[in-house]
Parts: structure tokens; C-alpha cells; sequence
């Protein structure tokens, strides 16, 4: 490095004690995200709600330099960003020497390698004098300090660089660096071995230092005898540039991080050119190069794979999840690192497909795979496509099996602020602790629908009579109409027995002919209890249960049923449109 003098009022500081990160960004909504200090915040959402955009007005805003003026109606997502920096000018001078050293020009201390990104002593004195003055900007350190990466942005990361002009010169990219250090190289190395089970090697012998794919067998002779066998087989493995866009985009987004170059980065869409398995190991290499190397990640995600490894790398992740009102505005809720943490410990969240929720605008629960599918064909084909308030893409059915396990899923989803709708049939309502279990999922008090609930089942909640031959044989052609060639087993032998409950109970009454099974004062406070359970975000198949909704098909239940209706149309049946439309009501507002 070339000689120079540090004033006396920046030198004798310590690298290791300058530390920066984000301590707050401020959105339109009034929402404050405060994103752990060190560790990983994933910005989720649908399509087109705001993530890449959240990134960008951050990296932007933080360049804005003090006192000018500026349109802050023109950020419009992100209004305001909070910094909050230890250690003083002297350690921030020191960590600034570290990265890329110091030089003069006329006369001038500038920081950084020349050439590069540089750094006025004037405006590293700024930099703690205006957080005094309550000024929280970067301004021209923000590239120094803060990375925003991009898909685009990053294919430059991994192009081969120039050899720095003597020993002494400062390193001024991660190639320099990783000639520097044999642990950082060690640790690209180990981690191209742990994503796609390929070496690396770092080849240094001609005027560009570049990465090649693979190993030489040759052993490294003394960098003052290079042998024409050496320099024969490392010209022969094939450049790191020329290979897939997976791995080229994997290598040049944790460069940075292993490097360290920057305290703040600030990625988009990290799982691009990725398969999953490869996204979910990124994940976890994110999280772990966060902690160890003391960095503030910030990425915004489309990958519910990506946050699964996040989630199982032991870092503290903070989740924000962006979404758009129907009248376009933002909206934006957190998760702090504590409740991920205890949400992530739920088998529902961790082992089932709930975190796609995420990504989805709104999801629907039902009862089986069996219904999701109906329901997703018909949203698919609804009519006029105009009224579906979003795209159908923008909706997740999740399957919950059985009415028992509904209202946990409806419970994970609204903790991580996912619009959710819960269609379970009619005939929840013949177990009042399902149905309130339901209800206060939904963070309603279920006394308030508790007294309609009683009058409106107070029919059916009657002493059963008696099972008669006629009712066994009705039962047994019922459930194997359309099955006479399937062994009689004990899972057969199962499935008449619960049929033959059902029958024995008034329940069947309900689920056999849905909302018009109830009459008179039952009948009024019925259509309360249905509207108001409606307004929470439960909408009860009201014909009775799935498979009322093509009650003529040959098929009582089943795969061969789902097939059947499909065939036939009967997802398109305005019946269906109308439990559809029900379905969609919740995107107004009402039970969000």
C-alpha cells in the first residue's frame, strides 16, 4: 500500500469495532420493519406487490445525500430508513483501510484502492457528524457500505480482473481478495462442493485472475517456477464465466458475503436460475454466512424453498410480507425474529405446504386434496373471468384432511399475516368445539355467534333412532355404487360403518341437503350464523359437502366423483360460482 499519513483525528482506530446496519425502514403504511442487526430479513409477497421495489427505494434512499431536497412522495412504498452504526470515525477509517487502503491525489486523502470506488476523509468525517445532527444517510459511503444485488448486477461480480499492479496495491475486487486470503477461496470452494458437488480453482497465472472449474492433479509448483504442465492444466479447465447460469449466479451473489466487503446487502430474487434443492442450500448458506461473517441481509423472495433452508440455517430470519388492498395500495406486516422462530418449530408450517401461503395473495383451506382440486378447476374456468378480484395463480388451496385440523392451519396462516378462507361442509357445525375452535382461529370470540349456533342445531341435536335393514342396505350401495370390482377389506368394511353413522345421526339430514335441512326459527337464525361465520373468513359449503354439488353422477365419492364432475362440467355449475364468489369476499376486506 502506498505510504500515507492518517490524520491524528482517524487514526489509531479498530476495524473490528465499526459495525452498520439498518435499524429501521419506514413504509406508506405507517409500518416500521426493524430487520435483525445480523442476520436475514426475506421480503415476501405475491406477484407485483412491491418486493424488488422495497430493495431499491432502500438502496437509493440511502444514498441521498443530506440537505437536498427531494420528493418523498416519490418513493412511495418506503418513506424513510434509520441507521444505526458503532464504533466511531477513527474504527470506520481503520475498517475503510482493511477493505481497500488509502491514497492521496492533489493533495488529498482519499479511501479505497484507486480506480475504484473511493471515499473523501471529508466525507468519512460527515458520515459520524451528520448521525449527530440526527442525519441518517449513507449518502457517498453507500457504496461502500451497502450492496444491492440484482440478478443483473451480479453477472459482472464473476468476470475475470485485472492483476493489481505490485504487492503492495490494495485489493479492489473479490478476485483481489480471494488471492489474499486462502480461508475465503477455501470457503467459495467448500461451498460450489456443498450446491453442485464441483471444485473450484482461482487461477492467478495469467494478466486476469479469474475463477476455472475444477481441480489440477498437478501439484502447485513455487510461484516462481511454474511449471509449463501446470500452466498447461489450469488453462485447460474451463472458465467459471462459461458455465450454466445457476451456478455463475450462485457464485457471484455469495462472493460478497464471503469476502465481507460491504456491512449491509440487500439481495434480489437470490433463487434465480436455481433448482430447488439448490434454492433451499442457498438458503441455508445465506443464514450461515450472515452469522458468522456479522453482515445484515436483506432479500426479497419468491422461493418458499429458499426460506425453508433460511429457516434451518439457525440465523435469526425476520419475514416481512408485502401485499396489495384492492384499491392498489401497500400493505405490509412482520414477523419478528422470535415469532419465526416459534412458528417454525409448528410441523404444519415446517412440513406441509403452508409457507407457499406466503407467496400467495390469498389461500383457501378445505377438508381434502380432493376438494382443492374441484375448487382450483373452478376458480381456473370461473365466468366472467373479470369478477375474479386477482389472478387465479395469485390463490392456494391447501388441503387440511379432516375438519379437526382446520382451524391449525388457519391459525399458522394468520400469524403470518396470509389472507386465509376456511371451506370446510356443513356439518362442522355438528361438533361445536371444531367450529369454535374455528372461530377464534380467526381472532373472533365465538359467544358472539354461540347463541344462533344453538338455536339453528338445536334440531339436530336430538337422540338418534334406530339403525333398520333398509338403512344398511342403502349405505352399502351408496358407498360402493360404481366399485363392484374392489376387494371387500377392512378399509371397505370401515367406510360402511362411518356411512351407517352418519345415517343413524339427524347430522346426515344436513349434509344431505345442506342449508334447506333447516326450517323455521332454526332456518332464520341459520342464515345469521351463516353470513356472520362468512364476514370472519369460514364459508361453509352450503349444499352440504362436496360432492352435492354433482349428486347425480353414478359416483358417490372419491377419485372416480372428482373425475366424473370434472368431465361433466360441473365446476362451472352456477351453484359452484356462487361458493367461489363466497370464497373470493374476504379479498374485500372484511376478514383479512
Amino acid at each position: 500500500m502506498e505510504n500515507v499519513t492518517i490524520p491524528e483525528d482517524l487514526s489509531g482506530g479498530e476495524a473490528d469495532r465499526f459495525a452498520l446496519s439498518i435499524e429501521s425502514i419506514t413504509l406508506e403504511n405507517g409500518l416500521t420493519v426493524s430487520p435483525p442487526p445480523v442476520g436475514v430479513t426475506v421480503v415476501v409477497g405475491g406477484n407485483n406487490v412491491g418486493k424488488s421495489t422495497l430493495l431499491r427505494q432502500v438502496a437509493n434512499l440511502a444514498a441521498r445525500q443530506p440537505g437536498n431536497p427531494s420528493d418523498i412522495a416519490r418513493w412511495q412504498l418506503v418513506t424513510d430508513i434509520r441507521f444505526n452504526a458503532s464504533g466511531d470515525v477513527k474504527d470506520l477509517c481503520a475498517w475503510l483501510i482493511a477493505q481497500g487502503g488509502a491514497f492521496t491525489r492533489n493533495g488529498m486523502l482519499w479511501f479505497g484502492a484507486p480506480g475504484q470506488t473511493n471515499v473523501h476523509e471529508h466525507n468519512v468525517r460527515q458520515f459520524f457528524g451528520d448521525r449527530q445532527r440526527g442525519v441518517d444517510r449513507l449518502s457517498t459511503l453507500a457504496d461502500t457500505l451497502l450492496l444491492f444485488s440484482d440478478p443483473w448486477q451480479r453477472a459482472g461480480v464473476i468476470q475475470p480482473q485485472e492483476m493489481r499492479e505490485s504487492l503492495e496495491t490494495p485489493s479492489r475486487n473479490v478476485m483481489h481478495r480471494l488471492e489474499e486470503s486462502v480461508q475465503m477461496l477455501n470457503e467459495v470452494r467448500e461451498i460450489c462442493r456443498e450446491v453442485f458437488r464441483i471444485d473450484l480453482t482461482l487461477d492467478t497465472l495469467a494478466r486476469m485472475i479469474q475463477l476455472r472449474i475444477g481441480r489440477v492433479t498437478t501439484p502447485a509448483p513455487p510461484v516462481d517456477a511454474v511449471t509449463p504442465d501446470y500452466r498447461k492444466e489450469v488453462a485447460s479447465l474451463p472458465p467459471l464465466t462459461e458455465q450454466g447460469d445457476g451456478i455463475k449466479s450462485l457464485i457471484a451473489l455469495i462472493l460478497p458475503l464471503v469476502t465481507a466487503e460491504q456491512r449491509i446487502v440487500m439481495i434480489d430474487e437470490p433463487e434465480a436460475f436455481l433448482h430447488p434443492p439448490q434454492a433451499s442450500a442457498l438458503g441455508r448458506i445465506l443464514g450461515r454466512l450472515a452469522r458468522e461473517k456479522g453482515i445484515q441481509v436483506i432479500l426479497a423472495t419468491h422461493d418458499k424453498n429458499l426460506l425453508t433452508g433460511l429457516l434451518g440455517s439457525e440465523a435469526e430470519v425476520s419475514i416481512v410480507r408485502l401485499d396489495r388492498g384492492m384499491d392498489g395500495g401497500s400493505q405490509a406486516h412482520q414477523l419478528a425474529v422470535e415469532d419465526v422462530r416459534d412458528l417454525w418449530g409448528d410441523p404444519l408450517l415446517r412440513y406441509t405446504n403452508a409457507l407457499d401461503s406466503l407467496f400467495h395473495r390469498l389461500t383457501i383451506v378445505a377438508e381434502a386434496d380432493q376438494d382443492c382440486r374441484f375448487y382450483a378447476a373452478a376458480l381456473n374456468e370461473y365466468e366472467p373471468p373479470a369478477e375474479v378480484p386477482i389472478p387465479p395463480s395469485d390463490v392456494l388451496f391447501i388441503p387440511s384432511y379432516g375438519k379437526a385440523a382446520i382451524y391449525k392451519l388457519v391459525r399458522v396462516l394468520r400469524a403470518i399475516f396470509v389472507p386465509v378462507v376456511a371451506v370446510p361442509d356443513i356439518d362442522i357445525l355438528n361438533d361445536e368445539s371444531n367450529i369454535s375452535r374455528l372461530v377464534r382461529a380467526y381472532g373472533v370470540d365465538w359467544e358472539s355467534l354461540k347463541s344462533d349456533y344453538q338455536v339453528a342445531t338445536q334440531p339436530f341435536r336430538q337422540p338418534r333412532g334406530s339403525t333398520t335393514l333398509g338403512d344398511v342396505i342403502a349405505a352399502v350401495q351408496s358407498v360402493f355404487a360404481g366399485r363392484e370390482m374392489e376387494n371387500y377389506d377392512a378399509e371397505a368394511k370401515r367406510e360402511v360403518l362411518a356411512h351407517l353413522r352418519v345415517q343413524d345421526s339427524p347430522w346426515s339430514l344436513l349434509k344431505k341437503f345442506g342449508e334447506s335441512a333447516f326450517e323455521g326459527q332454526a332456518a332464520v337464525a341459520a342464515k345469521r350464523l351463516l353470513e356472520n361465520l362468512e364476514e370472519v373468513g369460514i364459508v361453509l359449503v352450503r349444499v352440504g359437502e362436496l360432492e352435492k354439488f354433482a349428486p347425480a353422477l353414478g359416483v358417490a365419492k372419491g377419485p372416480a366423483w372428482l373425475n366424473a364432475a370434472l368431465a361433466a362440467g360441473a365446476h362451472r355449475e352456477p351453484p359452484v360460482r356462487e361458493h367461489v364468489r363466497r370464497c373470493l369476499s374476504v379479498l374485500d376486506g372484511s376478514a383479512e
